[in-house]
């Protein structure tokens, strides 16, 4: 699976930081599993890429459950600016997956 990510988040995963994604609990995440590889692209440069490995997925119903389980520094971002990116009707209907990540190949090398 490939996703894009803005140069802050892209280089706090580079760093260590980030180690969870989260994603909504939608079909496209349905064949997702533990082992699978993520590949995160930097959204300025396309060619900056960081191989992960999802180590760990765990379901949470609600925003305030996934920040009990995982730092805001581990997500990478506050509880209120991912409430700007997922909705949380859509939260709600669908809930959210944790992916915890382990990098398999840095960035740019």
């Amino acid at each position: 699976m490939d996703i894009s990510l803005g140069d802050e988040l892209f280089d706090k995963i580079s760093n260590g930081t980030k180690t969870v994604e989260v994603f909504l609990n939608d079909e496209q995440m349905k064949h997702f599993g533990v082992g699978d590889t993520l590949a995160i692209h930097r959204k300025s440069d396309n060619e900056d890429v960081i191989l992960t490995s999802a180590w760990s997925i765990k379901k949470c119903r609600t925003m305030t459950e996934l920040y009990q389980r995982y730092a805001p520094e581990a997500v990478g971002m506050a509880p209120n600016e991912l409430s700007g990116i997922y909705d949380s009707d859509t939260v709600k209907k669908q809930g959210l997956l944790a992916v915890k990540m382990k990098v398999l190949r840095p960035n740019y090398e």
